[in-house]
């Protein structure tokens, strides 16, 4: 059995140090031990906010193993002299958010980068400290982060004990602003590297969710949870936390265009930062956004997908209908002596906002009294006309 090394919080680590992570390495999947998070952090701790290149930094060992408060043992030295040879190994699986240019129907197996963690890691006994450095491939993920990151106070994961505990704190940090968030059992499993373990949910339960639970209590993001399940098994968990207002430094949400459509679809502001960038790259068009939101709506309302929001960002980011897209751009093309437009028009169900509106309210992100002046501002003042069709269905339409 691995000898757990920390149970107490260093009396000199401040309280106001911040770490920072790009979200596509909080949902990365990899395998830390607890001694390994604990130099993780220690490292994250050392990163600039205007560092451009990773150095070599030299973290005492006294800092990773945080004994009480006593010095640090022969044992302590000889398993964090032999974590090394584990750490240089570790590969971040960090799944891919650039688009396939294949035409061909892709499998739903999501594509990953898979990229050593560490340059280097040396154990140097006569400095009582490891000398350690970030393998360059991580860079776009620690570094000059403007976007789509997540943020950590260093004492609130000191708290932490467990490597499982400490992944879900961010997992669930990213999604502070909802005050929620929804994960598939085998999703999570996924990313704690627990792929075949815990085949029965009540010892998944026990070990990880209400041990991750207990220690998360003892931090500033202490959740309960439900299971969502499917017949007899649990397939999601849904983790309720404590709501924090987005800062000024995080993405705000949009207000208008194809970003406020997708907000209005339920994307979180990490998955639209996401799509912001693609855009900006010139990987997709807004003109794309909006076609995919207009199929996937459809096939929400069909029952065909369960989720409309990760839906329409899957098949964004994955171009699963490019090739639809496009055949829509040859057919405007060939229309004879019509004015094209761009768009098509854009078209929301009334009935189908009403449950938009009351998430918004509950979760406090609107102003609006009523449905019809959420309405009012968001669409109707935004250029969208109210419409009834003739089967008497209420729709708001953008042209």
């Amino acid at each position: 059995m691995q000898t757990v090394l920390f149970d107490a919080i260093p009396p000199e680590e401040p309280n106001s140090k911040i770490v920072v992570q790009h979200n596509a390495l909080v949902n990365a999947r990899f395998d830390l031990s607890t001694v390994e998070m604990r130099l993780f952090m220690a490292m994250l701790s050392r990163i600039g906010r205007d560092d451009n290149e990773f150095r070599e930094m030299c973290i005492p060992l006294t800092e990773i193993v945080a004994l009480s408060g006593r010095r640090p043992s022969s044992k302590d030295y000889q398993q964090v002299a032999g974590m090394c040879d584990q750490l240089v190994s570790r590969i971040l699986h960090i799944e891919r958010p650039t688009l396939s240019q294949r035409k061909e129907r892709r499998t739903m197996a999501p594509d990953f980068d898979k990229i050593p963690l560490m340059a280097y890691a040396k154990y140097r006994g006569e400095e009582g400290a490891l000398r350690v450095r970030f393998n360059d491939e991580v860079m776009p993920y620690l570094l000059q982060l403007q976007r789509n990151f997540t943020k950590a106070q260093v004492v609130q994961l000191l708290k932490l004990k467990s490597p499982h505990s400490y992944r879900i704190y961010w997992l669930l940090k990213e999604y502070s602003t909802f005050g929620n968030r929804v994960m598939g059992v085998d999703e999570l499993k996924g990313l704690l590297n627990l792929d075949g373990q815990y085949k029965q949910f009540p010892l998944f339960r026990l070990r990880v969710l209400d041990r991750a639970q207990e220690e998360l209590s003892r931090t500033d993001l202490p959740f309960e949870y439900e299971l969502i399940r499917q017949g007899k098994s649990v397939a999601q968990i849904r983790f309720l936390f404590k709501q924090i207002p987005l800062s000024t430094e995080a993405v705000l949400p949009p207000l208008s265009g194809w970003q406020e459509v997708l907000y209005q679809v339920g994307l979180a502001p990490s998955s639209l930062a996401t799509i912001l960038e693609l855009v900006e790259q010139g990987k997709i068009v807004p003109d794309y956004v909006l076609f995919v939101v207009k199929a996937q709506r459809e096939k929400h309302r069909l029952g065909k997908v369960k989720s409309l929001a990760g839906s329409v960002f899957t098949a964004i980011t994955k171009r699963h209908l490019v090739a639809e897209y496009q055949q829509l751009q040859e057919r405007r093309q060939q229309r004879p002596g019509v004015v094209e437009k761009g768009n098509d028009p854009i078209r929301f169900r009334l009935e189908e906002l009403q449950p938009v509106y009351q998430t918004l309210v509950e979760k406090k992100k609107t102003a609006d009294a009523t449905f019809e002046e959420h309405v009012q501002r968001v669409y109707l003042d935004q250029g969208f006309t109210l419409i009834e069709n003739a089967e008497g269905q209420q729709w708001v339409v953008k042209q």
